[in-house]
C-alpha cells in the first residue's frame, strides 16, 4: 500500500511539473503578419486579483515574473470575476512577431463589454514601456484609444529579419469596484477586427430602421385614432432599445459621449424598470384590463406605482450624489431587477388567465378577446423565455462561473424584442381590423336604425295623413254640405246678391277641401300608379290657379308605398309653392324614369324667390327621408326645382 501511494505521488508530481511546463511554452501567441481572422486568446491569459487596488505597474511586474498571475480557466473568450468590491484585475499575455523579414503586424484587441469603469492597457517589451488609456465609462468618450461603442487598443508588432524575435508582454488593467465584472477579450487581425465590426453596425442599423419605422406608424395611429395603446406599445420599444443601446455602449456613443456621469445612474438597468411600467401598461389595454372587469388590476398598478417610484428613488440618489452610494447601488438595482422580472412574470400570467375566463363567458366577442390573449401569451412565453435565460447568464456571472458559449447579453435581448415586435404588432393589427369591422357593423346596425325610424316616421306621417283627410272628408265636407243647402233654400226665395256669393265661396271650399283631402291621401297612389297620381294633381292645381303642364318618360317602375307617399307629397308642394311665385304664368312638372335613377322637376317662369326656412327645411327633411339629392335653382327666367333619387332594385316593404 505504501509502495502504491508512493508511486500516487511520484505520478502527481510529474503530470503537475509537465503541466506547468506546458503552460510556460503556450504563455507566448507567435502573430504572423498574414495571420486572419480571430487570434485564439484561450490558453494565453494569465490573471492576477490586486485585493488592494493600490499596487503599481511595476509591483504587479513583479508579482508576474515571480509566477503568481494563473492561467485563466475560462472555456471561452468571456472573463468571468463575480461580484468585485474594490479589487483591480489584471490580465496578462505574451506576444512575439516571427523573424523572417522585415514586416508588421496591425491587431486590434477588443474588450466586448461597454459598462467597464476603467481600463487600461500597457505594453512591456523591446526595451520600452507603452500604456493607452486609462478609458471607460466614467472618462470622456472621446478618450478612448479607437471610436467604438466597446474597448479597442490598437496593437503593433514589428519584426525584423535575422534579428531574433522579441517578446511583447501586455498588462490589461480592468477595475469594477462594487459590480459583477464580466467581458470578452478578443485579438483581432485588423482587417478582420474592421469586416466584423461594420458588420455588426450594419445589423444594429437594420435594427433602429425596423424600431423607428414602427414607432411612426405607432405615432401616425395614436395621432390617427386617440388610441393610447400605440404610445405605450412605443414607450415599451423605446425604453427596451435604450436598454439595449446602453448594454451594448451605443448610447454612451452617439447620446451622451460628453457626458460619462450620466453611466452612473446605471440607465441598462433603469431602462428595464422603464420598460416594465410600459410593458404592464400596453398589457393592459392590449387585453382590456381595468378596475371593472379584473381583480389584479390593482395589484397591477401597485406594482407599476412601486416600480416607478423605486426609478424616482436611483435617479434622486445618484442626481443627489448621496455619499456611499457606490458601494450598494449597483446590488441594490441589480438584485432589485432580478426580483421584478419574476413579479411581472406572475402579475402578468395571471391577467392572462383571468382575462382568457372573462372572454370565455361572454356571449358575442368570445373570439376577439380570447385571440387577443392568445396574442400576447406567445409573446410572453418568447419574452421571459429570452429573461430567463439572461437571468442565467447574470447568476453565472455574479458567481464567476464561466459559461459555455459567447453571446452577450444583449443579443439575446435584442433577438427578444424583435420576436415580441412581430408578436405585438401584428396582434395591434389584428386589434385594429377588428376594432375597424366593429365600427362597421355599429355603423350599419345606425343606418338600418335610422332606416327602421324613416319608416316608422312615413308610415305615422301616411297614417296622420289618411285621419286627417278622413276627418275632413267625413266632418267639415257635410257641413259645408249642409250650409250650402241652406243658402240654396234663401236665393230661391230672396235674390240675394250676398248670399249668392256666400254660395259661391262655399263651392270653392268645398272643391278646396276634397283637392287637400285628395293631396293629403290620394286613392290613385292604392289604385294606380304614381304618374297617374301627380298627373291627376296637376291637373286639378291647374283648374284654379297658374296652369300645371305635367310630363312622364320612361318606363314606370314602382319605388314602395311609403316612397312613394312621400314623393307625392313632395310634388304637391312644389306644384302649391310655384303657384304662388309672382308673375309665374306657368308651371312644368316633369317625372323622368331612367335605368337607375328616378328625377322629379318642378319649373316655373315666375320672378326669382328664395325659399323660406320653414319650406327649405321641409323639403329637405322629404329628400332626407327619400335619399335623394335636392337641387334648388332660381334665376331671371325662373325657379327650378330638382329631385334625384335611385330606384331600387328591390322594392322595400
Amino acid at each position: 500500500m505504501k509502495r502504491a501511494g508512493y508511486l500516487w505521488f511520484l505520478l502527481m508530481l510529474t503530470f503537475t511539473v509537465s503541466a506547468q511546463q506546458a503552460r510556460q511554452r503556450s504563455k507566448v501567441i507567435i502573430v504572423r503578419p498574414d495571420a486572419a481572422g480571430e487570434i485564439p486568446l484561450r490558453g494565453h491569459l494569465y490573471h492576477f486579483a490586486d485585493s488592494s487596488g493600490q499596487l503599481s505597474l511595476k509591483q504587479v511586474f513583479d508579482r508576474q515574473q515571480a509566477g503568481q498571475f494563473q492561467p485563466t480557466t475560462s472555456l471561452t473568450n468571456r472573463q468571468d470575476f463575480g461580484y468585485n468590491t474594490t479589487a483591480v484585475h489584471w490580465l496578462y499575455f505574451e506576444l512575439e512577431a516571427p523573424n523572417d523579414g522585415p514586416q508588421q503586424s496591425r491587431l486590434m484587441l477588443e474588450i466586448e463589454y461597454a459598462n467597464l469603469d476603467e481600463l487600461q492597457l500597457t505594453e512591456v517589451g523591446d526595451g520600452r514601456i507603452l500604456t493607452a488609456g486609462p478609458t471607460g465609462d466614467r472618462f470622456l468618450y472621446s478618450q478612448r484609444p479607437y471610436q467604438n461603442n466597446n474597448y479597442v487598443f490598437p496593437i503593433r508588432l514589428r519584426s525584423r529579419s535575422g534579428v531574433p524575435a522579441a517578446r511583447v508582454g501586455y498588462f490589461l488593467r480592468v477595475k469594477q469596484p462594487h459590480a459583477v465584472l464580466s467581458f470578452f477579450i478578443r485579438l483581432w487581425n485588423r482587417p478582420a477586427f474592421v469586416a466584423s465590426d461594420r458588420t455588426e453596425y450594419f445589423l444594429w442599423g437594420i435594427y433602429v430602421g425596423i424600431i423607428c419605422i414602427v414607432l411612426v406608424l405607432n405615432m401616425v395611429m395614436l395621432l390617427a385614432l386617440r388610441d393610447w395603446i400605440y404610445l405605450w406599445y412605443s414607450l415599451y420599444l423605446h425604453f427596451m432599445t435604450m436598454h439595449l443601446f446602453s448594454d451594448a455602449g451605443l448610447g454612451f456613443q452617439y447620446l451622451w459621449p460628453t457626458a460619462p456621469r450620466l453611466n452612473e445612474f446605471l440607465p441598462v438597468y433603469l431602462y428595464v424598470w422603464a420598460g416594465m411600467v410600459a410593458q404592464t401598461t400596453f398589457m393592459q389595454y392590449f387585453i382590456h384590463q381595468n378596475r371593472h372587469t379584473s381583480r389584479v388590476y390593482r395589484w397591477v398598478n401597485a406594482f407599476k406605482i412601486f416600480v416607478t417610484a423605486a426609478l424616482v428613488g436611483v435617479i434622486g440618489v445618484q442626481w443627489l450624489k448621496v455619499p456611499g452610494r457606490e458601494e450598494y447601488m449597483y446590488q441594490l438595482v441589480s438584485v432589485s431587477t432580478s426580483l421584478f422580472v419574476p413579479v411581472i412574470a406572475v402579475l402578468t400570467i395571471m391577467s392572462l388567465v383571468e382575462a382568457s375566463r372573462r372572454e370565455r363567458k361572454k356571449v358575442s366577442g368570445k373570439r376577439n378577446g380570447e385571440t387577443m390573449v392568445r396574442f400576447y401569451s406567445y409573446a410572453l412565453a418568447v419574452q421571459f423565455t429570452g429573461y430567463m435565460v439572461v437571468a442565467i447568464m447574470n447568476f453565472c456571472q455574479a458567481q464567476g462561473w464561466p459559461l459555455p458559449f459567447d453571446v452577450e447579453t444583449y443579443v439575446v435581448l435584442g433577438i427578444t424584442v424583435i420576436a415580441d415586435l412581430v408578436f405585438f404588432t401584428y396582434g395591434l393589427t389584428y386589434r385594429y381590423s377588428r376594432a375597424k369591422q366593429h365600427n362597421q357593423q355599429l355603423e350599419l346596425d345606425l343606418l338600418n336604425s335610422r332606416q327602421v325610424a324613416q319608416q316608422q316616421v312615413i308610415a305615422s306621417l301616411q297614417d296622420e295623413s289618411q285621419r286627417l283627410a278622413q276627418d275632413l272628408h267625413d266632418d267639415i265636407g257635410p257641413l259645408l254640405a249642409t250650409a250650402k243647402g241652406y243658402l240654396s233654400r234663401l236665393a230661391r226665395t230672396d235674390q240675394v246678391t250676398p248670399l249668392q256669393q256666400a254660395q259661391i265661396l262655399i263651392d270653392e271650399a268645398a272643391d278646396e277641401l276634397r283637392t287637400l283631402s285628395h293631396q293629403l291621401l290620394p286613392k290613385q297612389l292604392d289604385q294606380t300608379s304614381l304618374v297617374n297620381a301627380i298627373a291627376e294633381a296637376a291637373r286639378k292645381a291647374g283648374i284654379r290657379g297658374v296652369p300645371v303642364q305635367f310630363v312622364s318618360l320612361g318606363v314606370v317602375r314602382p319605388l314602395g308605398s311609403q316612397r312613394e307617399q312621400l314623393l307625392f307629397s313632395l310634388a304637391i308642394q312644389l306644384i302649391r309653392n310655384a303657384q304662388k311665385h309672382p308673375d309665374a304664368t306657368e308651371v312644368i312638372v316633369q317625372l323622368l324614369y331612367h335605368e337607375e335613377q328616378l328625377n322629379l322637376s318642378v319649373e316655373d317662369d315666375g320672378q326669382p324667390t328664395n325659399w323660406g326656412e320653414t319650406d327649405g327645411a321641409n323639403l329637405r327633411a322629404k329628400a332626407d327621408l327619400l335619399k335623394a339629392d335636392l337641387l334648388i335653382d332660381a334665376t331671371e327666367s325662373g325657379n327650378s326645382v330638382m329631385v334625384s333619387l335611385m330606384i331600387p332594385d328591390t322594392i322595400p316593404a
